[in-house]
Parts: C-alpha cells; structure tokens; sequence
C-alpha cells in the first residue's frame, strides 16, 4: 500500500487521482491547479487508509456481495429463494440503483434502514415526475430486502432489522385488453407464420419468449398438445436466456384452428417461429417482429375496412386476452392461472384479467344471480 499521489490532467483544470486499498479501487477528481489539488488528494487518501486499512475483510464488501449473490442465483434460480417473483436482472437493476443513491456502497455495513429509507423515496420522487406509478420502487424494495437478508443469512453484513422497510402504495393495475373483432382483424391480414403467434398468445396463453422459442420437437400435432420446457443440456435450443422464467414447465392446448395453421406453416426446425435467416428471434428482434405485423395490419384496416379502428395491443396483450376470453366463457380463475403457468391465481385476477369486458361482467351478473337462492325471507307487509 503506497502513499505515493499521482495526479494525471483529465481535462484543463481537473486532475484525477487513483489509488487502491485491499482489492478496491477508489477514485476522485479534484479541481484547480495541481499544487492546490496534491495536499487535497494527500487528505482524500489519509482518510481512505483510516476508514478501509484496518481489519480488512474482503467478503464485507458491496462488491464482494454483488458477484456472489449472482453466481449463486444463477445456480438456485429454479428454486426461487429468496427470488420470489424478481428475476436476476431486477436484482442487479436494484444494486444499481442502491449504488447511485447510496454512498458510499463500499462495505455492506455502508447499507442501513435510514439509507435505504431515503433511496426509495428517491426513487418515488423520479417515478412521480416522470409521471409512473411506485412499481419500480417497490421493486427496489423487495428486492434489496431479500438481496440483504441473504446476505446476513450467509454473514456478510450484520442483522440489520428490515421489517420496517416497507414497498409503497400503488394504484390499481389497469389490464389493457383486445376486442374479438381486434383478433379477428390479426387473423384476417397477417401470413401464417404470424397467425400461428396470434393463435399462440390467444388461444395458448404463452407468454412472447415462449412462442419465440418454442421447438417442433415440443409438438404434438396428432393429441394437440406442446410442451414448454426449458433446455439446460443445450442452452442454444429452447427457451433461451432472455426469457426470465424459463425454469417453468408446462403443456399447453393447442387448438383446431392453430393446428392448421401450424400444418400450413410447414416449420423446418429447431424452433416453430423463426426471422428470414431461419434463426430465434432474440429479445429486441422477436418485439420488432410483432411492432412491424402490427402495423402492416393498421394499414391494411384504414384502407380496406368499412369502419376502421387501431390495433394498440402487443403480443404480451394476447397473453391478458386469454385470460380474460376464457373467465369470460366460464372458466375458473384457478383453471385460467394453472394453464397460464401461474403459481398463485392472485397474479392471474390481477394482472391479467379484464373484469371490464362485456363477457365478463355477464359473468359477474350470473354469479351474483346466483346468490338469490340464499335470500332471506322477509314479512314487512
């Protein structure tokens, strides 16, 4: 450990200092002629060795936390503790936000409930002057709560008590919908291979990453039936990294009508969906795909319909109407989430149901007809 300063010009006026202590680079800037700035950076770096040279740890560390909660999730993902809901990049998105908001992120012991207190409400103060509701705090939030309490279960960082760090409240979710005659018009001018994702997504309930890596060999055209399933012995077929809940295995249904479009579409393989090259969409391209079918049919539809309208939805969007189609025709909730791959049917009424719909207030108006029986007679007359 020098205590030798250099100070290298990074800009006129601005000389930058490096040093490093126990695996950690630090870095500072300092402005001013470089005579002023040297006894500056000379008190910068006595201040460092006191507060980072005694006692080292290096698994105490913000970093050290980072990369091994990482390779260790990446190892336990199927389990999901203590990941919950959150995917591996929510996490990381959240470290990132605490080291932005939170300084200075060297030690884990840096971390504590007043500070993460006021990094969230950072973060809601962005969210409200961009006009966003409090999901991404609230991310944050449950994030970094399970991020720490794993590393105080494994010693990294003393117990500090989280109970009392708490998401915030958030408006109602509102699901956007599509009508029928919307589905009817994807059907009506898109090719086959961009029926078969329509019918994938409607008739399915497959979630966007799942139509784009869904493989021939997962199909089963006779029975009419596929499997969603994950590929770790070849990680270049199946569902591959960009869909963040490729661990789920599932069957799903496939319909009359989606059968025959699949006939039609004749898929060479590995993968049913495929771009012009024959390869899998990947995360931004598979988007792109849909964004352009979209908008080819909105152009078909001004031009060629008596009473046109816009087509505004995406593919996730046929993931909600499946949801809210088949509630809507008398399927259960717990039916509708199980098929759909979801764990709690809490997710599926609340994320992915339109209770608005003509279908299914019918259905709420039958269910709460059904409750006349238990009336109770009343003599007032």
């Amino acid at each position: 450990m020098s205590d030798k300063i250099h100070l290298y010009e990074i800009r006129p006026g601005v000389w930058r200092c490096q040093k490093q202590i126990n695996r950690i680079r630090f870095v500072k800037d300092f402005y001013g002629a470089e005579k002023k700035c040297y006894p500056d950076a000379l008190a910068w770096w006595d201040g460092i060795k006191v507060r980072y040279g005694d006692k080292w740890d290096g698994t105490k560390t913000w970093d050290f936390f980072k990369v091994t909660w990482e390779e260790w999730a990446r190892l336990e993902t199927k389990s999901k503790v203590p990941m919950a809901e959150r995917t591996i990049k929510e996490y990381k998105l959240a470290f990132s936000q605490a080291e932005r908001l939170i300084k200075p992120l060297r030690y884990l012991a840096d971390i504590d409930l007043q500070k993460l207190r006021l990094a969230r409400g950072v973060l809601e103060e962005e969210a409200r002057l961009k006009g966003a509701d409090n999901y991404g705090p609230n991310k944050f939030v449950g994030c970094m709560r399970s991020g720490l309490t794993w590393a105080m279960e494994k010693g990294f960082m003393k117990d500090i008590l989280l109970d009392n760090f708490r998401a915030l409240p958030v408006s109602e979710v509102e699901v956007k919908t599509q009508s029928t005659r919307e589905i009817e018009l994807l059907l009506k001018y898109g090719n086959t291979k961009e029926r078969v994702v329509v019918l994938l997504g409607f008739d399915c309930g497959c979630r966007p990453e799942e139509i784009a890596n869904l493989l021939v060999d997962n199909l089963d055209l006779e029975n009419g039936f596929a499997d969603i399933t994950p590929h770790d012995a070849d990680p270049a077929r199946g569902i591959t990294r960009w869909h963040p809940k490729r661990w789920k295995r599932r069957q799903i249904r496939l319909t009359p009508r989606l059968i025959k479009e699949i006939n039609k579409l004749t898929p060479k393989g590995p993968y049913l969906i495929s771009n012009q090259y024959g390869e899998p969409y990947t995360q931004l391209g598979f988007p792109q795909f849909y964004g352009k079918f979209v908008d080819k049919v909105n152009k078909e539809i001004r031009e060629k319909e008596d009473n046109p309208i816009k087509i505004t939805g995406t593919c996730k969007t046929l993931r909600k109407d499946y949801s809210t189609s088949r509630q809507g025709k008398g399927a259960s909730i717990e039916e509708t989430g199980k098929s759909m791959g979801h764990a709690d049917s809490k997710v599926t009424r609340k994320n992915y149901t339109d209770t608005l719909t003509p279908e299914m207030r019918a259905q709420e108006r039958e269910r709460l007809k059904k409750l006349d029986q238990f009336i109770v007679p009343l003599n007032f007359d």
